[in-house]
């Protein structure tokens, strides 16, 4: 005989089951037809990235303006379309070494993949300076530094032809820098040239010397200081000082002065051409042909109009008061009765 149990017994249970699978159904963002998928977070700089330096051996700054490509290679795939899973420049270096942090998207990487790193340094005129001669391994999932060591191209030898001057503005001074020797640099400013040797530092590239004169550079700012004159911050200029455009022109001297604004440029020659510009560029003088002084402490001549002119030149220490600049020379130039004085170079040998 079985023995029945009352119902009523089993109803807590069974109640329980189906008030847990009620409430399943109800919870928010649920789908009973079909399996639930959480969307994907969006790549952010950061979250997968590939991190760490390249440099190389030679002892040479690159000179500024010039950038670091590095590029994420699935080796399976190289020389097809597909092979580069990542790609990024950087610019403003401060180095060598350079340090990159190479974003890449996750969902490219493949089961057992095999992975590398490229890497190329390309200066500012567009040529390929240094590169990386083999891929170098790496393991994106890692999240370990690499070290990346860069070869010299043969093509961009000799560095002298590959670099051009670059301009900067410091202060009130403009100046050109020469970057083509890699133990040191040329500065061209106020018409006089400042040669220093290459400097340890942190980072960027740095210039300085035992008298106190130093030049650093960070990508496309930096400071400059000259022996006895106070730090000037730098930036990056289009284009070069009216010093560097008149030696470009073959100007023989060039002077200028405050209280008001005014310059003079004297060509080369025995009887060369003198042009100045006064009181803030409100006068414009030409002296066709000048004469030279006697003793050769400057020059003389009349305008087209008759207006007298003349330009002396003295051969001694001269701080113009408004960039604080030095100059070789100090310059007095009298023109119709008035007479305005400044600072000045010789711009040719």
């Amino acid at each position: 005989m079985i023995e029945s149990k009352p119902f009523s017994s089993s109803l807590p249970g069974l109640f329980g089951i189906a008030l847990a699978m009620s409430l399943a159904a109800c919870q928010p963002g649920s789908d009973s037809g079909s399996a639930s998928t959480a969307p994907t977070p969006p790549l952010t700089q950061g979250a997968h990235a590939i991190t760490g330096s390249a440099g190389y051996r030679e002892r040479i700054m690159m000179p500024p303006g010039s950038s670091l490509r590095v590029q994420l290679i699935d080796n399976l795939l190289a020389d097809t379309p597909n092979a580069v899973l990542a790609d990024m420049t950087f610019k403003d270096l401060s180095g060598p070494p350079f340090a990159f942090s190479l974003p890449y998207d996750p969902v490219k990487l493949r089961s057992g993949g095999q992975y590398g790193l490229h890497a190329s340094l390309i200066g500012p005129d567009g040529k390929l300076w240094f590169v990386t001669d083999t891929r170098t391994p790496v393991d994106p999932a890692a999240n370990a530094p690499v070290d990346l060591q860069l070869v010299r191209v043969t093509s961009a030898a000799p560095v002298a032809a590959a670099v051009k001057p670059s301009y900067w503005q410091c202060g009130e001074v403009r100046l050109s820098a020469d970057f083509s020797q890699p133990e040191r640099t040329v500065l061209s400013f106020s018409g006089r040239n400042l040669t220093i040797p290459l400097a340890m530092s942190a980072s960027g590239a740095r210039y300085a010397d035992d008298k106190g004169n130093e030049f650093w550079t960070k990508g496309g700012s930096g400071t400059l200081t000259l022996a006895g004159e106070e730090k000037r911050e730098c930036s990056q200029a289009d284009g070069p000082s009216p010093w560097e455009a008149a030696r470009a022109r073959d100007i023989g001297f060039r002077a200028v002065g405050n209280e008001p604004g005014w310059w003079v440029e004297v060509g080369m020659g025995e009887a060369p051409l003198l042009r100045a510009e006064l009181d803030f560029g409100a006068r414009k003088i030409e002296v066709p042909n000048a004469q030279p002084l006697k003793g050769g402490t400057g020059f003389s001549g009349t305008t087209a109009n008759g207006t007298q002119v003349e330009l002396k030149i003295e051969r001694k220490p001269c701080q113009d008061n408004m960039s604080g600049s030095s100059f070789e020379a100090s310059a007095q130039l009298s023109a119709g009765g008035k007479t305005y004085k400044g600072c000045g170079a010789f711009l040719q040998d």
